[in-house]
């Protein structure tokens, strides 16, 4: 954009040749603002701020539209500019029925208009902000307006580490960014700056300067597990690993357990990691094996103790979460439940489908049940495998996919379905 934007100015290109609009998304605090600001200062033009919000603040739809065509007229009068719209979600989505509908749908197309109307915007480059894509109405993010999508992330371990040292100056030893890891999984960025001027605020207090240890202070209190959460872990995501085995489903690369870390009932306490072909065929009976493979977990919970943990629901990335958004993609999204007409798969529309349909939600809860009976008889029937995995992951408390497949070979139990064995003559 840098270059586009030299180049536009010096008069070498047009501006239909600038890409002139992009969508960032990410959670809460990941720094799409810091993003936008950033960005408008490597390409050395102003940058103009606007948001639904502060758009409605006189409350009536002529108001809203008066101010979002002012912070454009704005953007266009120190153009080349870059407009800054935060919170794009809010504007909704026009397929979405609601007693909001009319208004948000005038709201909506007045956007559109201004970000590719009639009158052309020219030397404005548009950047909208949000934390959930799949709710920014389609119209927006078509060619033309704000087609290209940037996903800003949560920081893994050493981005949250990079952010530490450069709000704080400070540099963790190797001891403790272990620990500094575990007790911030899961934070964004601003949830980092807001942990360093805790810290800072500690050490003036003190009347020192601020060091390592006072940010260490104000962590989450890493704890070591109990060794049977542990063992609970280890069936659990041993339990993953053998359905995968026994369907051949993807690559498994790597099983893992922790011993420490922050319980709050939230954090994942362990993972099964998979690689997948670049290429892959979608059928309904992948998307069956993938259920089952994300069902493995709680069949081998319920195996062994009679019951799962409620770790398996309620976060986005859940096992069962994940599960019912796949089994209602399956069978009203995709034209392969019972019948070929499709919806539209956003998560948002797949919770109204099953909220607004009880014969869609039994479907939805015979193909999460029957591929947990499934799941489960793998477990059953390879339970000697399934042991030997828990008992490498307590030692170890990680496996690499060679040594699974290696466990897998070694104890598997050979079976014959008799559902499928030919009839003999006079049987």
């Amino acid at each position: 954009l840098t270059t586009d934007l030299a180049d536009y100015k010096a008069g070498n290109i047009a501006w239909d040749r600038v890409d002139s609009g992009a969508l960032l998304s990410g959670p809460p605090g990941t720094g799409k603002t810091l993003f936008a600001r950033a960005l408008a200062k490597t390409c050395d033009v102003p940058i103009v701020y606007g948001s639904f919000a502060s758009w409605q603040e006189k409350g009536s739809m002529d108001a809203l539209l008066q101010e979002m065509r002012k912070a454009f007229d704005d953007a266009a009068s120190k153009a080349p500019s870059i407009l800054f719209l935060d919170e794009l979600d809010a504007f909704g989505d026009r397929n979405t029925g609601d007693h909001h509908q009319s208004y948000m749908t005038g709201v909506i197309t007045g956007l559109l208009q201004l970000l590719d109307g009639f009158e052309r915007r020219v030397g404005v480059v548009v950047l909208g902000a949000c934390n959930y894509p799949d709710r920014v109405d389609p119209a927006i993010r078509r060619a033309g307006r704000l087609n290209r999508h940037l996903e800003i992330p949560l920081p893994d371990g050493e981005a949250r580490r990079s952010i530490v040292r450069y709000y704080s100056g400070v540099e963790l030893d190797a001891e403790q960014a272990i620990v500094f890891d575990l007790a911030t999984e899961g934070f964004a960025g601003a949830d980092i700056k807001l942990l360093v001027n805790d810290a800072e605020r500690t050490a003036r207090r003190q009347r020192v300067n601020l060091a390592a240890s006072h940010i260490m202070e104000h962590l989450r209190p890493v704890v070591a597990l109990p060794e049977e959460h542990i063992y609970a872990t280890a069936v659990h995501e041993a339990g993953h690993a053998l359905v995968a085995a026994e369907l051949k489903f993807g690559e498994l690369v790597k099983v893992s357990v922790t011993t420490h870390g922050v319980f709050d009932g939230q954090s994942p306490l362990g993972y099964t990691r998979y690689a997948f072909p670049s290429v892959r065929r979608r059928t309904r009976s992948e998307f069956l094996d993938e259920i089952a493979v994300l069902l493995g977990g709680v069949a081998a919970e319920t195996e062994v103790f009679d019951s799962f943990d409620c770790g398996a629901a309620g976060p986005e990335a859940a096992d069962l979460s994940i599960v019912t958004r796949l089994a209602t993609i399956l069978e009203s999204g995709l034209g392969m439940g019972h019948t070929l007409a499709v919806e539209d798969c956003r998560p948002r529309r797949l919770e109204q489908l099953r909220d607004s349909n009880p014969e869609l939600r039994k479907r939805i809860h015979d193909v999460i049940e029957q591929q947990f009976e499934r799941s489960r008889s793998i477990v059953r029937r390879q339970r000697t495998v399934l042991d030997r995995l828990v008992e490498k992951l307590m030692l170890t408390k990680e496996l690499s996919g060679e040594e699974v497949t290696d466990i897998v070979q070694r104890h598997r139990t050979s079976w014959v379905s008799l559902a499928k064995m030919p009839r003999r003559a006079g049987m």
